[in-house]
C-alpha cells in the first residue's frame, strides 16, 4: 500500500476527511479489503489514544507548538506489527493528530435545535356556479348567464334585462323547497352584482329565475308578474 493510501486511511479513520474525499474513501473502504484493513489499524490506535485520554483545556501556546512541530523534520515512526510510515506521512499523521485532538479539546458538543415549520394549509377556492336563465316560452329575449362567486358571494348576471319604465326586474331564488326567496332588484341598463346574504347561500341544482314586478318590487314576497328566465345553477 503507497503512503498515499495510507495517509487517506488514517484520515478518514480519525474523521478529516469530507465531501468527495470522503465518498471516495468510504468506497475504497467497501471495495478493498488492504484499504479496510489500513483503516481499521488506524481506528484501533486512535480509539485506544482517544479512550486513555482526558478532558483539560490544551496550555495557551499550543497552536504555536504545533506549528514548529510541522516545521521539524519528525524521525520515521515504527508503527506495531512492523508497519512503518515514511517521514513525509508520519509528520503529516503527526500533525493531523494533534490538530484533531486539539478540536476535541476546544470545540463543545454541538447542541441540536430542532425547528418545527409549520406549513399552511391552503384551502382550494371553490369554483364559482353558473346558471344559464332561458328566457320563458313566447318570450322574444335571449338567454343571460348568472354568475355565483362562492368567495364573495355576488351574483351577477352577464346581460343587463330591459324592462318598461314602470316596472321592475327581481331576481328570485328556488331551492329545494320550491318556495321563491327574493335575492333583489336589477338595476335597469347595469350589470351591477348583487350581494346574498348568508342565510340565503345559493347551492348547486337551485334555480334561479327574474319576474317583472311592480316599481320597489314584489310586494307579497313571491313572484307576480311574468317569469322571464330561468335556470339551475351548476358548478363551472
Amino acid at each position: 500500500m503507497s503512503p498515499d493510501d495510507q495517509t487517506l486511511a488514517a484520515e478518514l479513520a480519525l474523521g478529516l476527511l469530507e465531501g468527495p474525499d470522503l465518498a471516495v474513501a468510504q468506497a475504497r473502504l467497501r471495495a478493498e479489503p488492504d484499504f479496510a484493513a489500513e483503516v481499521s489499524w488506524w481506528r484501533e490506535r486512535c480509539g485506544a489514544l482517544s479512550a486513555a485520554g482526558t478532558e483539560a483545556a490544551p496550555p495557551a501556546d499550543m497552536w504555536n507548538r504545533i506549528e514548529a512541530g510541522l516545521a521539524t523534520p519528525v524521525a520515521a515512526p515504527t508503527a506495531t506489527g512492523g508497519r512503518r510510515l515514511p517521514w513525509f506521512a508520519g509528520g503529516a499523521l503527526a500533525g493531523a493528530l494533534a490538530a484533531s485532538l486539539a478540536a476535541v479539546l476546544l470545540v463543545p458538543a454541538p447542541r441540536t435545535i430542532e425547528r418545527v415549520v409549520r406549513v399552511p394549509v391552503v384551502t382550494p377556492a371553490a369554483p364559482p356556479l353558473v346558471a344559464i336563465l332561458a328566457p320563458g316560452e313566447g318570450t322574444a329575449r335571449e338567454p343571460v348567464a348568472a354568475v355565483f362567486d362562492r368567495q364573495t358571494r355576488t351574483l351577477r348576471l352577464t346581460a343587463t334585462i330591459s324592462v318598461p319604465e314602470d316596472r321592475a326586474a327581481e331576481l328570485w331564488r328556488i331551492g329545494s323547497d320550491n318556495v321563491p326567496r327574493a335575492l333583489g332588484l336589477l338595476t335597469a341598463g347595469e350589470r351591477a352584482p348583487i350581494r346574498i346574504d348568508a342565510d340565503l347561500s345559493l347551492q348547486a341544482d337551485e334555480i334561479i329565475a327574474i319576474s317583472i314586478e311592480p316599481l320597489g318590487g314584489s310586494p307579497t314576497g313571491t313572484p307576480t308578474g311574468e317569469v322571464i328566465a330561468s335556470g339551475a345553477l351548476q358548478p363551472t
